[in-house]
């Protein structure tokens, strides 16, 4: 083999051996929030999720799966390397929500709607691409000018934007204005969501399937639905974006339902998460007890 030969074929195997990622760009905009800030209110409000809300203890065979899962499509992840983390809430409204910083919480209502492990794998990926787009601090930073001119907010004694934020009321707890995702932030998640799944092996269909699936079945479940398309707007073409995207991406065989998330579903089969008025109950009972 001569010497331009040897390097092609070296330059084929390094193409060939690099992991794939994913092909959307994330988006980018006005975020008046450094790195330090979003990692410092991703802290702030996990302590005070972690504190309101019911949790499957992290140690429980469901969680470990739940995290395991998460990783996998966070390895994936394009951007900024979050110190990703994901938690079960034991609740059975369907929803997932996630914190500044790369903190993911999904509630156990949503893991027993998943028909199959590529659907719970769309949820994270989902939110996984709302932490890699900031949209939390992107969306507070927008607030946050309107209420300051940035002159002000410039010189504000040197602190730091999530101070100032805090000082004026803006948070990301439980039921923050900043974690329910806009139209345009749903479509942008939706996108490179598909991508993280591709990458990580799941059939990315299955992220805008599993989004129709409750849009279809929203009446039937009551309340159930309410807090997630408050939280996940449809964007109004979520199936056709999603295979647009797909459709340009080289075919692949999928991973299938692993053991691990066959076993996973058998457990919470039996498991009866607590509705919102028992989780209210709960808190009231524990507000009292601080």
């Amino acid at each position: 083999m001569n010497m331009p030969s040897r390097f092609i074929s070296l330059a084929l195997i390094v193409v060939l051996t690099i992991p794939a990622v994913a092909r959307v760009q994330p988006t980018t905009g006005f975020d008046l929030y450094s790195r330090d800030d979003e990692l410092q209110v991703g802290k702030e409000a996990m302590l005070e999720v972690n504190r309101q809300m019911p949790l499957l203890p992290d140690s429980s065979p469901v969680s470990r799966y739940v995290n395991d899962l998460g990783k996998k499509l966070a390895a994936h992840a394009p951007g900024e390397p979050w110190p990703y983390a994901f938690h079960v809430v034991n609740q059975k409204d369907i929803n997932a929500f996630a914190l500044p910083g790369g903190t993911i919480y999904v509630n156990l209502g949503t893991i027993q709607a998943a028909d199959s492990e590529a659907e719970l794998a769309g949820v994270l990926a989902h939110e996984i691409a709302h932490v890699v787009q900031r949209h939390g601090t992107r969306s507070a930073s927008k607030q946050l000018a309107a209420q300051v001119p940035l002159a002000l907010l410039a010189g504000m004694l040197g602190k730091s934007t999530a101070a100032q934020a805090a000082a004026m009321g803006i948070s990301f707890g439980v039921g923050s204005y900043f974690l329910k995702n806009s139209r345009q932030s749903e479509s942008e998640a939706d996108l490179l969501g598909a991508d993280i799944m591709y990458d990580a092996g799941y059939d990315p269909h299955a992220l805008a399937e599993f989004f129709t699936k409750l849009q279809d079945e929203a009446g039937g479940r009551g309340s159930e639905l309410d807090q997630f398309f408050s939280d996940h707007p449809d964007p109004g073409n979520r199936v056709e974006s999603v295979s647009h995207e797909v459709a340009t991406l080289p075919s692949k065989v999928y991973a299938l339902n692993s053991p691990e998330f066959l076993s996973m579903k058998q457990t919470v089969a039996t498991m009866k998460p607590m509705t919102a008025e028992q989780i209210a109950a709960w808190q009231k009972k524990h507000a009292r007890a601080e």
